[in-house]
């Protein structure tokens, strides 16, 4: 093996290692922009959402227990009515069985 290092011979570096390389989008300015004042608002909302957990853990975790019981009742609601509703409905009815018709008199 050679002790030439690869910066002096560009020309040998191997070719499939750049097909997997991602391209980078082109972004127009509207999108940047956006995307920058869509990160800068969720930043800021995070740091004044930290420096009220810090200021006042106790709510915080009030809170959160909160947040997790309605996600609790919102994803059990509807499984307890699904199993209500099949408790309550009544079996559908049997048909009774056809009366045989009476055979006719003769005359």
């Amino acid at each position: 093996m050679s002790s030439i290092p690869n910066s002096a011979m560009p020309h040998a570096k191997v070719h499939h290692d750049d097909d997997h390389k991602p391209k980078p989008e082109k972004k127009t300015a509207a999108t940047s922009d956006w995307v920058e004042d869509a990160t800068d608002a969720a930043k800021a909302g995070l740091a004044t959402a930290t420096d009220a957990v810090k200021s006042h853990p106790k709510t915080a975790i009030a809170v959160g227990a909160t947040v997790i019981a309605g996600i609790a009742a919102a994803i059990a609601a509807p499984a307890l009515r699904a199993k209500d509703a099949a408790e309550k409905k009544a079996p559908p009815k049997r048909p009774e069985p056809k009366k045989p018709a009476k055979a006719k008199k003769p005359h």
